[in-house]
C-alpha cells in the first residue's frame, strides 16, 4: 500500500474525484502487485476479478508485451519512449526496463521516456516516483489527455526538453484505447499522432478485445465494461478490425497484430499453447 497520504479537502476538484473514485491507473498498479494504490482501488480491483479470475494473468501478459517491445524498439536504434495512459511508473516501467537493457545489451546511449496520464493523482504521484527512481534529465511524467486534444501533445513533450521530437519516437498506448469509447473519437486521436511522429518511429497499441469471445466471456466482458462505468476510466471493448484500424497506414512488425503473449514470445509466457486466453490484442507497427 502507498505510504503517500493527500488530505482529500486541500485537493483541487478534479484531484478530489480521483482519489474518491477508483482510479483504472492505480487498480492496474494493483493487478501488478504495486504498491501505489489504495483501498478504493484494491475494493474495486477484487470486485473485477470476481467477475474475470484470470484478470492479474492477463495485466502481466500486457505488461510482458511491453517489455518486449521496449527492447525491440531499442534493438532497431530507437532510444525514446512515450508512454501514453501509462499509469503508474512502476512494477516494469518503461524506463527501468530500457535501462536493464541498456547496461546488459549493446545499446549504449541514453534512454529517454516521457510518461503521459490524465489522471492527476496519478500524474503526481508518479512525478514523485520518478524523483526518487529516475533521472529528471531523461524521465518526466505529464498530465495530458492526448485522446482529447492530439495536438495539445506535442508541444508539451517539446517543453519537458526531454525528448528530440524530429527523431524516431517508441509511442506506447498499452492497455489503454480501451478506456476510450467511440464518441471520445479516438481513431481520430491516433490518426493526429501518427501524422505528428517522425519517420522510422515505432506504435505500440494492446488492446481488450471481443473477438474469439465465447459465451462466458462475453458475459464477463459486459459485466466488466458495466462495472468500470464506476471508476474514473470507463470504456469501450473492440473487436480486432477496430484494433487494427489505430495503426492506420503503418507497416506492421512481425507477427502483426496477435493475441500478446504470441508477439515474439518467450518462455517466460503464462499463456503458452493458449495465446487467445489472454483476451489482449497487440501489436507494433512502423512510420515508413
Amino acid at each position: 500500500m502507498s505510504t503517500l497520504h493527500h488530505p482529500v479537502e486541500a485537493m483541487p476538484a478534479d484531484m478530489r474525484d480521483s482519489v474518491t473514485t477508483p482510479s483504472a491507473a492505480r487498480v492496474y498498479d494493483w493487478y501488478l502487485g504495486g504498491a501505489h494504490n489504495w483501498a478504493i482501488d484494491r475494493a474495486f480491483g477484487q470486485r473485477v476479478v470476481d467477475i474475470v479470475p484470470g484478470m492479474k494473468s492477463y495485466c502481466r501478459a500486457n505488461r510482458r508485451f511491453l517489455n518486449r517491445v521496449v527492447r525491440y524498439a531499442l534493438d532497431t536504434g530507437i532510444r525514446q519512449f512515450v508512454d501514453i495512459g501509462s499509469g503508474l511508473p512502476t512494477v516494469g516501467n518503461v524506463h527501468e526496463v530500457a535501462e536493464l537493457h541498456r547496461t546488459s545489451g549493446p545499446t549504449t546511449q541514453d534512454v529517454r521516456v516521457v510518461y503521459v496520464d490524465n489522471d492527476p493523482v496519478v500524474q503526481s504521484l508518479g512525478g514523485l516516483i520518478l524523483d526518487r527512481q529516475g533521472d529528471p534529465l531523461r524521465h518526466r511524467a505529464l498530465r495530458a489527455d492526448p485522446i482529447a486534444d492530439p495536438d495539445g501533445l506535442w508541444p508539451m513533450l517539446s517543453e519537458t526538453g526531454v525528448l528530440r521530437l524530429d527523431e524516431p519516437i517508441c509511442l506506447l498506448m498499452l492497455s489503454m484505447l480501451h478506456f476510450s469509447k467511440d464518441v471520445d473519437r479516438p481513431h481520430d486521436a491516433l490518426d493526429t499522432m501518427r501524422n505528428l511522429l517522425p519517420g522510422d518511429s515505432l506504435l505500440a497499441v494492446s488492446h481488450w478485445t471481443t473477438s474469439d469471445a465465447n459465451e462466458q466471456e462475453q458475459e464477463q466482458n459486459r459485466q466488466l465494461v458495466e462495472l468500470y462505468e464506476q471508476s474514473t476510466h470507463p470504456g469501450q471493448l473492440r473487436g480486432k478490425e477496430e484494433i487494427q484500424a489505430f495503426f492506420g497506414d503503418f507497416v506492421m512488425v512481425e507477427p502483426g497484430l496477435v493475441y500478446a503473449p504470441r508477439w515474439r514470445s518467450d518462455d517466460q509466457e503464462d499463456f503458452i499453447g493458449e495465446p487467445e486466453r489472454s483476451r489482449m490484442l497487440a501489436g507494433l507497427a512502423r512510420k515508413a
